[in-house]
């Protein structure tokens, strides 16, 4: 049976705005940026409508302290009580769910099509996990999940999950629970993460990660807000593609990481502020690719924190990135001689930038605009980097063919880079040095 719903869209403002935040306090490191930073966040704006069909729906209703209430895809109330075990008929299939309090878990057998479920309604003191080996659809319809005890949703099935956003929702965790492999997050999924729609998703972490996925991470539409995670904001196993929506992240942790592959962002407003030790805006094992008309906001305060760190290479194709560090150099005393500086770019590999813009502000001790390993190309776009120490740090080769922008040193060089051309460079860039 289908079933016609009535979603919402949000009108998405594209403007920044600013609120005062005091940052944690410099850990081994001898900042001399300013002492506070200012959180950046873009507005998602009102909700609209929107008419989406599915099949094969299951709804799950939360009674704020109340069993919750189980419909079938014909829309009737299937009978429970709390600690009862419940039978739904959907894609011809018999889907076990049972209630035990305002905690759901539902087992999802193998299917010929998508199972589908509505979730909606308030809950103080509950959860959703979903155990099974089918893909899902998970409709977020203006739900509030607290789970004082661990995540608000845990999904425990590796295929994809499409989280479809409807209306505003929101989900959090509470203080003093233990992660572990089974349970990461306050929204944690074994499989890859989809998010679509139109509505809002504002997440809290106050144990751990806000959102991850051990697969990877997709959002085409869509807006979610982190206001808190004590670790990453969202961290993803596989690689993290952000196409389209808006993100807001304020993070003890990483905001954006990708444990083992890359981050591409093609489209979409990412604004992240990190506020730990070496927690960085967006981080990668693998490369860093940003392009199209994707716009990014990064304030990190913490010694040692990038705004950007790629372990592999970076590519700049389009886009607008700010990114502000006002953190200086964090020194490991557990590892003798190692130390990290703060910085707005650092790749391991190689940084090409061949369109877009970007800006960097480093005002910590020691903290430079960018700093790359590998080999450092210019061909496009317009650059715009302050910072307190080195400007651009290339340990290779420096090439600028193209482009425009400025690059200045309060305390070291705008260029570090042996044998670059900086004659050639200043027909493109304009070189300041000092106070």
């Amino acid at each position: 049976m289908k079933l016609k719903l009535l979603f919402s869209l949000p009108f998405l403002a594209f403007f920044a705005s600013c609120s005062s935040d005091s940052p944690n306090s410099p850990s081994n490191g001898n900042s001399s940026g300013s002492s506070s930073i200012e959180n950046v966040k873009f507005e998602c704006g009102k909700a609209g409508t929107a008419d989406m069909e599915v099949d094969s729906i299951i709804r799950i209703t939360y009674n704020n302290g109340s069993a919750p209430t189980i419909e079938n895809s014909e829309g009737k109330k299937v009978e429970n009580a709390s600690g009862d075990t419940v039978k739904v008929i959907a894609n011809s299939d018999t889907v076990t769910i049972v209630i035990n309090g305002e905690d759901v878990v539902v087992d999802a057998p193998k299917a010929k099509t998508q199972y589908n479920f509505i979730v909606s309604g308030t809950t103080t003191n509950g959860s959703l996990k979903i155990d099974g080996s089918h893909r899902i659809g998970l409709y977020l319809n203006k739900v509030n999940i607290t789970n004082p005890r661990g995540p608000a949703i845990n999904i425990q099935n590796g295929k994809r999950i499409s989280v479809y956003l409807a209306g505003e929702n929101s989900l959090s965790d509470g203080l003093g629970w233990t992660p572990d492999s089974s349970k990461k997050a306050t929204f944690f999924s074994e499989g890859s993460l989809v998010f679509q729609g139109g509505g809002l998703l504002e997440v809290k972490g106050k144990s751990s990660h806000a959102i991850v996925s051990d697969g990877y991470f997709k959002i085409q539409n869509g807006c979610i807000t982190i206001p808190e995670a004590e670790r990453d904001g969202i961290h993803a196993n596989d690689t993290i593609i952000v196409e389209g929506g808006t993100i807001n992240i304020i993070s003890k942790g990483d905001a954006i990481q990708s444990e083992r592959l890359n981050v591409k962002v093609s489209g979409g407003r990412i604004a992240a502020n990190t506020k730990g030790v070496k927690s960085h805006g967006i981080a990668s094992a693998g490369s860093t690719s940003i392009s199209m008309n994707a716009e990014i906001k990064l304030n990190v305060s913490g010694d040692g924190s990038k705004g950007i760190r790629s372990k592999n290479d970076m590519k700049i194709e389009g886009g607008t990135i700010d990114i502000h560090t006002s953190g200086g150099r964090h020194i490991d005393d557990s590892k003798e001689d190692t130390t990290s500086n703060a910085a707005g770019i650092k790749a391991d590999g190689n940084l090409s930038i061949e369109g877009g813009s970007l800006t960097i502000k480093s005002t910590g001790d020691k903290s430079k605009g960018i700093n790359i390993d590998g080999n450092m190309s210019m061909i496009g776009g317009h650059i715009n980097i302050e910072a307190n120490d080195d400007g651009i740090k290339v340990t290779g080769t420096l090439t600028v063919t193209g482009g425009s922008g400025t690059v200045a040193s309060r305390r070291k060089s705008a260029i570090d880079c042996s044998g670059a051309n900086i004659e050639n460079i200043k027909k493109f860039l304009t070189l300041r040095e000092g106070s």
